[in-house]
């Protein structure tokens, strides 16, 4: 029987409810905080109170919901903070991360240890991270401290309209890891670049494409290069609510709406990557963690959508794409 792996244990994908595919309740430091304070989420109880938005509306759809917190390794994970905030919002659930993010938020990638270790050793700490438990001090070194809480989702990332040898080591021990155990691969695109070349890298190296998940592809609101991507066999987050600095929401409607029609309904994931304190409402945003549940399902109700698709896109989906294969 397959199963979702959540930071208090494995449980049923049925059970997930809505999910959010990609988002940050905790983020203690590291170098995207380095390169902007607003990515700094170390306050328990802001996280709390931003989590609890997201299960009040997630309550419309199902009994609750699923956060899958995307920060990956040597990024200011904290899982002790992260399985707090878990325990203090009933109906919450929380899919940790390991894996990477593109090689600009190490600041300094010659001396890193991504450079150093070998690809095989690289995988083996990634595996360890999911079989056994992610390391208390984010592989942040020297000494590594197992915890019990496992990842339940491997992250690769690529940079501005390139995938660096840096990023491509990565995903190559990041497939190995995902073949070994069974866990999918969440992807970080830069401004919707590379998707398709991610996808083909990673099935090169053998990963199923169903098991793949290109994330904030949205900002590239060209239906025929997502179709492409569709076309092989992998998911497509479309995430990044209410950033109208890049593009109005209606775009993503028009995405979903032009996808469905074509027939990929069943590979659309939602997320908001509400990952800065100006994108929560617990730190004074307008909006959050909740919007999919709270804003865009229910426009896309009002626009005219089947409400088996817009379930689909709230939870079905994630119910399916973050269960682990028959070999975890």
């Amino acid at each position: 029987m397959t199963f979702a792996r959540t930071i208090l244990g494995d449980v049923a994908p049925s059970t997930l409810g809505v999910v959010n595919s990609h988002d940050h309740l905790i983020r203690t430091g590291a170098g995207e905080v380095y390169l902007d304070a607003d990515h700094l989420l170390d306050d328990v109880d802001k996280a709390v109170e931003e989590a609890g938005y997201f299960v009040e509306a997630s309550r419309r759809w199902a009994d609750g919901g699923t956060v899958v917190d995307m920060c990956p390794a040597n990024c200011g994970r904290d899982v002790d903070k992260l399985v707090e905030v878990n325990r203090r919002v009933p109906g919450l659930q929380v899919i940790a991360a390991t894996g990477f993010h593109r090689e600009k938020m190490y600041l300094e990638t010659r001396s890193h240890w991504v450079n150093r270790y070998s690809v095989d050793t690289i995988a083996e700490l990634l595996i360890a991270d999911i079989t056994e438990g992610i390391d208390r001090h984010d592989y942040s070194g020297p000494i590594v401290e197992r915890t019990t809480v496992r990842a339940g989702v491997i992250k690769v990332a690529s940079e501005y309209g390139r995938i660096t040898p840096f990023e491509n080591k990565c995903m190559e021990a990041a497939s190995i890891a995902s073949l070994e155990t069974g866990c999918p691969i969440n992807t970080h695109t830069t401004y919707g670049t590379c998707g398709l070349e991610q996808v083909e890298l990673l099935t090169g190296y053998g990963v199923p494409a169903d098991h793949i998940a290109v994330g904030h592809i949205q900002r590239n609101a060209d239906v025929y290069y997502l179709q492409q991507i569709l076309d092989l066999g992998a998911y497509l987050e479309l995430d990044g609510t209410y950033r109208i600095k890049y593009q109005p929401d209606s775009n993503r409607i028009m995405e979903f709406r032009e996808l469905i029609a074509r027939g990929y309904g069943d590979r659309l994931l939602l997320g908001t990557d509400s990952g800065k304190r100006g994108y929560q409402k617990a730190y004074g945003a307008v909006t959050g963690m909740d919007f999919n549940a709270g804003v865009d399902g229910p426009r896309m109700l009002a626009e005219g959508f089947d409400r088996a698709d817009v379930d689909r896109l709230l939870s079905g989906n994630g119910q399916a794409f973050f269960a682990f294969r028959d070999q975890a």
